[in-house]
């Protein structure tokens, strides 16, 4: 029987193509930034149009 070479033991990340960290860049920053709006909104008190009077 052949022996097989003993393998490297995989890790769970690995190295991910560019386009996979482009989404997961993307998908952060909406959340962070949907928080941040949310947050904003909370304190400022707008009114129910949410319009601005120039």
């Amino acid at each position: 029987m052949e022996e097989q070479p003993p393998q490297k033991p995989s890790k769970g990340y690995g190295k991910r193509p560019l386009w996979q960290w482009v989404l997961i860049y993307v998908v952060v920053a909406i959340i962070v930034y949907g928080l941040i709006y949310l947050l904003f909104i909370h304190k400022s008190g707008s009114t129910a149009g949410g319009g601005y009077n120039y």
